[in-house]
């Protein structure tokens, strides 16, 4: 038998720790130990299949720990996996159902398992695993960023306020919040409930599918009526569909924000004695069927009629590997560690209780205390340690293969495709620590401990990093072989300098515009989902999308919080801070699963001023929000939001925020745009007094409002999902093909468009069509200014030598379905 586990993410920018446990027994399984942002992006990274994946564990319920499980949960049901359950603290179920807005599948089924209300321990054929509930040594559960925890109203819709719910829900409430919350996620993920049984679900779901945007929640006035809901009508024999007509617009029972930590003590079933022949030979039986019985356990009739039972012919049973996988968020959590009995019944030399491996998920300031280093001895010296802590570990570059895609392209301009940010030194050396236990190692991500047979490290898998300095390295080797490239590059670049005074003085041209994910559906190797930053000088800035992993992306692009900036530009700290506004076009998760990430920092950032940040989003984008505090304070009374329906062409609804969103941009107009996609799907226009515009379509069919409302646009930053000669599926999906953005930018006469959101089929670029000249291409972490958008349709021919031989649709399209596939 072969079991191990593997690090997948590391305390990164773009990842948050968690592991996986593999089994390969005869029920062969996998156990997913947190699930933050870009855990999908890691697993298609290496080629990680989740094959048996069922359970998913989480240490905490917060957004580190869990940010990546809303999108994780799509790609395992449009893969066709049947059932899963997700276990973890209180408020795991509130978690899960705030999303329903925008996760739904009929095609999987999921059960939450929230400990301690639905039991201490986890229990199938591999694994027995106990919990330990750490709490912080203060009542306080954090830094109280909304120290308040207020609701918000958005205005013209009226939303019902956080502590004074409907009095239906109250009734609920008294029977039991959390068994009617898991009625709920019944809805959602409800393969076990089809009416038409006979009738086999697809395997392979699109995401837009089986969404809940035909359902009417942003007539959120309606969750204010008395409905009588009770869980037996949530169980009631109407369809599926009428139920979420009535129920999902209605808000969530209130809960409030747990502080508790888990700790896994995981402990894996005992094995078999050795089989000792010669004891049976001795006993009168003969190799054959009676030894496979008694290997078996089962006791056997020898020839002379003497029973002879198992443990006469079998050595003693050994007790199953042990490993202990402990979430220490921050110094406050270390009194709980050291005083709780529960962990001394595995500090000891008892062979039947020792513990192989400790994974050791850590705050700032953890590993530094002396008396959690004390705790850490405690534990046998053939203990393994595996560190995970983000001054500890190597900030290292995590999706290789898009940093060594850009750094193809900064041959073409060092400024606006620059180098991600990486660091393979750590901020705070291991060795430097004192009185270590003496078996501890970092984190890195694919890190393998065996646990069977044998126990060891394996750092084989583990990547080559990424050193674009060295030139010995395998990024700059691989450069060095396309030659053909840099000599067009090279010569592109001479040609470029000639007109480089071009457009300079136009309005706008000092605006900046980031692409921080450029592709669709799901994160890839090379291009993450969707999201640009248009930086404002002196005003501050405007993200268009917030997909999931975009903060990451943002530290990639920026650099830490506190240092210098990428080439001693903006650094992190400046941006998050002069952030101003997010839009959020429609509610596809693909759009907006990294905006709780970007409203920490940004509250973090801002918690001793009183700046606010504007949101301008759906209806429905609020109330997941306004749910969502409940279970972690983000600072959501930092926040002001504007419904997108507010700021069409032809509203008349005043409102305030409005007014001084416009201010704080400069701008003179801002104008939603509802677009051909789905239900609540939206564009928008800025104009700005300086008298540049830009246009920005979201997701879209080809859309008249859009070309009228952004006629003249300076820039038009379009979607170009699939190519021409798929014209039924983007029909079908509601997207635009390449050829169909282009006549939207002629149509609406931009001087500048930028094409994004491609389909995940082209990993790297899209299929090149003619060559436009006032058309680029968009790229992650690609930074211009629009005074230097004349250079990007330059750049297609030199793309074209790059890139000429995966211009054609990849064989890698559906990853996302082969992480859960079978062999």
């Amino acid at each position: 038998m072969k079991t191990f586990l593997q690090i997948l993410g590391c305390a990164t920018p773009d990842t948050t720790p968690s592991v996986l446990l593999h089994f390969d027994t005869k029920a062969p399984r996998r156990y997913l130990f947190n699930c933050g942002e870009a855990t999908q992006r890691i697993c298609l990274e290496n080629h990680l299949r989740l094959t048996r994946l069922q359970n998913i564990f989480a240490t905490r319920i917060d957004w580190e720990t869990m940010g990546g499980l809303p999108g994780f949960l799509l790609s395992m049901a449009d893969s066709g996996v049947a059932k899963a359950k997700v276990y973890g603290g209180e408020n795991l179920t509130h978690f899960i159902v705030a999303t329903r807005s925008f996760i739904v599948r009929s095609s999987m089924s999921l059960e939450t398992h929230e400990f301690p209300e639905d039991g201490t321990q986890f229990q199938d054929e591999n694994l027995t695993i106990k919990t330990v509930i750490l709490h912080p040594n203060s009542n306080i559960i954090q830094s109280q960023i909304d120290a308040t925890s207020e609701s918000f109203n958005s205005g013209k819709i009226s939303l019902p306020l956080k502590r004074a719910f409907d009095s239906d829900l109250q009734q609920a409430e008294q029977q039991s919040n959390l068994e009617y919350k898991k009625k709920l996620l019944g809805l959602m993920f409800n393969q076990s409930q089809r009416q038409n049984s006979d009738q086999k679900p697809s395997k392979r779901r699109n995401r837009e599918e089986e969404t809940v945007f035909e359902i009417p929640v942003d007539d959120v006035e309606g969750s204010n009526k008395k409905n009588n809901i009770f869980l037996s009508s949530v169980s009631s024999n109407r369809s599926i569909a009428d139920k979420r007509r009535e129920f999902f617009p209605k808000r969530l029972p209130q809960s409030e924000p747990s502080n508790v930590a888990i700790t896994y003590i995981c402990q894996g079933p005992d094995y078999k004695g050795k089989f000792y022949p010669e004891r049976a030979t001795a006993l009168g039986l003969q190799p054959g069927p009676l030894y496979a019985k008694l290997h078996q356990g089962q006791s056997v009739t020898g020839p002379d009629g003497t029973t002879v039972h198992p443990h006469q012919v079998m050595g003693d049973p050994r007790p199953g590997f042990i490993l202990i996988i402990i979430d220490v968020p921050s110094v406050n959590y270390i009194e709980s560690v050291c005083s709780n009995t529960e962990f001394a019944a595995y500090q000891n030399d008892n062979e039947n209780s020792r513990v192989g491996l400790i994974v050791h998920m850590l705050g700032n300031g953890v590993l530094d205390d002396e008396r959690y280093r004390t705790w850490m001895r405690k534990y046998g010296s053939d203990t393994q340690h595996i560190i995970s802590n983000e001054q500890y570990c190597l900030q290292r570059l995590i999706f290789n293969k898009a940093g060594q895609s850009q750094f193809k392209l900064s041959k073409l301009d060092e400024t606006q495709f620059r180098v991600p940010f990486y660091s393979n030194e750590p901020l705070k050396n291991l060795k430097s620590v004192e009185n270590l236990p003496e078996k501890v190692t970092l984190s890195a991500p694919l890190l393998i401990y065996h646990m069977e047979p044998k126990p060891k490290l394996d750092d084989s898998q583990v990547p080559t990093l990424f050193d674009h300095r060295d030139p010995q390295s395998y990024v700059v080797k691989s450069l060095n072989k396309l030659q053909d490239y840099l000599k067009v590059a090279t010569q592109l670049k001479e040609n470029l300098k000639e007109t480089s005074q071009l457009l300079q003085s136009s309005p706008g041209h000092d605006i900046i515009v980031t692409t921080l994910g450029t592709g669709s559906g799901q994160p890839s190797k090379y291009r993450n989902v969707s999201s640009n930053l248009i930086t404002i000088p002196n005003y501050g800035s405007i993200l268009l999308d917030a997909g999931e992993g975009t903060y990451g992306q943002l530290v990639r692009q920026f650099g830490p919080i506190d240092g210098l900036g990428q080439d001693n530009g903006m650094n992190l700290r400046q941006c998050i801070k002069g952030l101003r506004c997010i839009f959020i076009s429609h509610l596809h998760a693909d759009h907006h699963l990294g905006t709780i990430r970007i409203l920490r920092k940004w509250s973090e950032l801002n918690k001793d001023n009183r700046s606010k940040l504007f949101i301008v989003a759906p209806g429905r984008f609020f109330r997941w929000l306004d749910e969502y505090n409940d279970v972690e304070f983000f600072g959501i009374s930092n926040l002001l939001f504007i419904d997108n329906r507010d700021i069409l062409e032809n509203s008349h609804f005043k409102n305030d925020r409005v007014s001084s969103l416009k201010n704080q941009l400069g701008l003179k107009k801002i104008t939603s745009v509802e677009v051909i996609h789905c239900p609540s799907a939206f564009g928008i226009s800025l104009e700005h007094k300086d008298g540049w515009k830009i246009v920005y379509s979201g997701d879209t069919r080809p859309c008249d409002n859009l070309v009228r409302v952004g006629k003249d646009a300076t820039l038009l930053i379009h979607e170009a999902t699939f190519e021409n000669d798929l014209q039924e599926d983007a029909i079908m999906k509601r997207h635009c093909t390449t050829k169909e953005a282009v006549q939207i930018s002629q149509r609406m006469n931009a001087k500048s468009t930028l094409f994004t959101h491609f389909s995940q089929r082209y990993p790297k670029v899209p299929i090149f069509t003619d060559a436009h000249d006032r058309i680029g291409i968009g790229f992650d972490l690609m930074q211009v200014r629009l005074g230097q958008f004349y250079k990007l349709p330059k750049y297609v021919e030199a793309l074209k030598v790059l890139y000429g031989d995966e211009c054609e649709e990849a064989n890698e399209s559906d990853e996302s379905a082969m992480l859960f596939a079978g062999k």
